[in-house]
C-alpha cells in the first residue's frame, strides 16, 4: 500500500526546503523527495560532477551551457551566496507583495554586507576603479558568517564546486531544520509522474532505483525541482503550457591579470555594480571560476590564451549577468530550446566592454583581458504566474503548487534565495490558512 502523507515536496531546493519546514513545524506530516544525495560537499571537481546533472555539461539545443544542481539543497550548495530582495515589479506589475517575508528571512539568515576587510584585495580595487570610472559599485549583500571565514578567509572559488567551511547559508539548513520538526527526506528519490483524477492532486510515483519504482498520497503536492524538472512533470501531468517559454539569466566572465593579487580566494561576488539594471537589465560583480573551469574558459576562448592559466592567482574575473528576453521552450523529455535574441547579444556586448574598462582602470594589461564563454545562470520562468500557475502558485491541477525559479514570470536578474524563500513562505501561509 502507498505511504500516505499531508504534504509531498518534490525537490529541496530554497522553495521546497522552506516549505517542507513550515509545513512539518505546523504538526503535517511531510515528505520531502530529492533526487540528488545529501552526501557533505568537499569542494573538489568528483564531488562537483556527482552534484552536477550530467556532470555540468547539460546544454541547450543551441549550445547554451547550464548547471543544473541535483543534491539536497539544489542551487544553494554551488551559489555565490548572494542575496537582494524581490524585484519592485513583482509587486508593481503582478500584484504580488513579498515585502514583509523578504525583510523576514534577512533578519532570520543575518543577511548583511561584508565587512571592508572580507570584501578581497581584488574585488576592492574593482570597485575603487570602477568608482573612479562613476560605475557605481557597492558591496553585495551575502548569506555569509564572516566568524566562521576560515582564517579569515571564505570557499573563495571553490564555492562553485560545493566547498563550504560552514560560513555559507545552503538550504540544507532548512532540510535539517525540516527533518528535526517530523518531515521525512528521501534522497535518490526521484519523482517521475504527478498522480491525479477530477479531484485533484493525489499523489507521485517515485523512481527509488533501477528497478524500482513506489507511489506516496498526499492532498497536497509541491513541484520545486527547478526550472527544467517541474515542466517536465506538468507536461506530463496534462499541462502543456508548462516549458512554453524560459529564460536564464545569461552570464558571462570577463579576465584580466593584475600585477598583484587576484580574485581566486575572495568571496565570490562581494563587490557589484547595479548601475545599468533598470535601464538596460545589466549587472556586474567580481567572481571567478576555479582554475580548471577558468582553462576550459580559456581554451574555448582560443588556444592563444591557454598559457594564462599559469597567473590564475593573478587574475581578476568580472561577472556580466544580463535580464533576457522570454523565448525557447523545454519540452516533455526535458530537452531545452533557449536561442538568446539580438537584445540579449547587445547587452552582453555592452556588459562586457564595461567590464573590460574597469579591469583595465583597475590595474590589469589590456593585452591580458579574455572573455569566457556565456552560460545560463538560472533557468527559470518555465511554468509562470499568470501563465502555468494562479497568484497563490496553484496549477489548474487542485491542490498541485509550483514553488521554484520555474514560476518567475520574467527574468528576476538578481540572486533568486531570498525572493524563492519569500515565495516559499508565502504559499506556506496560504495551504495552512485552508486547513
Amino acid at each position: 500500500m502507498a505511504e500516505i502523507y499531508d504534504v509531498i515536496v518534490v525537490g529541496s531546493g530554497p522553495g521546497g526546503a522552506t516549505v517542507a519546514r513550515q509545513m512539518a513545524r505546523s504538526g503535517r506530516r511531510v515528505l520531502l523527495l530529492e533526487k540528488g544525495d545529501d552526501r557533505p560537499c568537499t569542494g573538489s571537481y568528483l564531488n562537483a560532477l556527482r552534484m552536477f546533472d550530467r556532470f555540468g555539461f547539460f546544454k541547450s539545443r543551441e549550445g547554451l551551457t547550464m548547471l543544473k544542481a541535483t543534491t539536497a539543497g539544489g542551487a544553494t550548495m554551488v551559489y555565490s551566496a548572494s542575496a537582494a530582495l524581490p524585484p519592485d515589479w513583482l509587486k508593481t506589475k503582478y500584484h504580488i507583495d513579498l515585502e514583509a517575508y523578504a525583510d523576514e528571512t534577512m533578519k532570520e539568515l543575518g543577511c548583511d554586507v561584508l565587512p571592508p576587510g572580507l570584501l578581497g584585495e581584488a574585488s576592492a580595487r574593482i570597485m575603487d576603479a570602477g568608482n573612479r570610472l562613476g560605475q557605481a559599485w557597492e558591496p553585495m549583500a551575502k548569506l555569509l558568517d564572516p566568524k566562521k571565514f576560515r582564517q579569515g578567509k571564505s570557499a573563495g572559488a571553490r564555492m562553485s564546486l560545493g566547498l563550504n567551511y560552514g560560513e555559507r547559508w545552503t538550504a540544507r539548513d532548512f532540510v535539517a531544520q525540516a527533518v528535526a520538526a517530523g518531515a521525512r527526506l528521501m534522497t535518490g528519490a526521484e519523482c517521475t509522474d504527478i498522480l491525479a483524477d477530477q479531484q485533484g492532486v493525489r499523489g507521485v510515483t517515485v523512481r527509488l532505483g533501477p528497478k524500482e519504482s513506489r507511489e506516496f498520497h498526499a492532498d497536497i503536492v509541491v513541484l520545486s525541482a527547478g526550472g527544467i524538472p517541474t515542466p517536465v512533470l506538468l507536461q506530463k501531468a496534462g499541462i502543456p503550457e508548462a516549458g512554453q517559454g524560459c529564460v536564464m539569466d545569461p552570464v558571462l566572465l570577463v579576465y584580466g591579470i593584475h600585477p598583484d593579487k587576484g580574485s581566486w580566494d575572495e568571496p565570490p561576488v562581494s563587490v557589484v555594480s547595479w548601475k545599468w539594471y533598470d535601464s538596460h537589465g545589466i549587472r556586474l560583480g567580481t567572481m571567478i571560476d576555479p582554475m580548471l573551469m577558468t582553462f576550459l574558459s580559456l581554451a574555448k576562448a582560443g588556444w592563444q590564451h591557454l598559457f594564462k592559466i599559469l597567473k590564475y592567482r593573478q587574475m581578476i574575473g568580472v561577472l556580466v549577468k544580463i535580464k533576457d528576453e522570454l523565448g525557447g521552450s523545454v519540452d516533455i523529455h526535458g530537452g531545452v530550446s533557449k536561442k538568446l535574441t539580438a537584445a540579449d547579444m547587445d547587452k552582453i556586448e555592452m556588459g562586457a566592454r564595461i567590464a573590460e574598462k574597469v579591469l583595465v582602470e583597475a590595474g590589469c594589461h589590456k593585452q591580458s583581458i579574455v572573455r569566457g564563454e556565456i552560460r545560463g545562470a538560472h533557468p527559470s520562468g518555465t511554468c509562470r504566474i499568470g501563465d502555468v500557475v494562479d497568484q497563490n502558485l496553484e496549477t489548474r491541477i487542485k491542490n498541485l503548487y509550483v514553488c521554484d525559479a520555474s514560476i518567475f514570470p520574467e527574468a528576476l536578474d538578481r540572486p533568486t534565495v531570498i525572493t524563492l524563500i519569500s515565495f516559499a513562505k508565502r504559499l506556506g501561509d496560504h495551504l495552512l490558512s485552508k486547513a
